[in-house]
């Protein structure tokens, strides 16, 4: 049988890049929608994780 669990380094990536999106990403997003551009400051920040 397949076991599809994260293991805890999963878990505790997805913790960091949910927190980090919540922080980071999600209270700048309309705009960004709105203006049509690419946030790549943001985006940096996301792949230093």
């Amino acid at each position: 049988m397949v076991d599809f669990d994260l293991t805890d380094e999963q878990r505790l990536m997805q913790k960091t890049a949910h927190e980090f999106a919540e922080r980071e990403m999600r209270p700048l997003a309309l705009e960004y929608d709105r203006k049509g551009t690419v946030p790549w400051e943001i985006i940096r920040k996301a792949h230093a994780l």
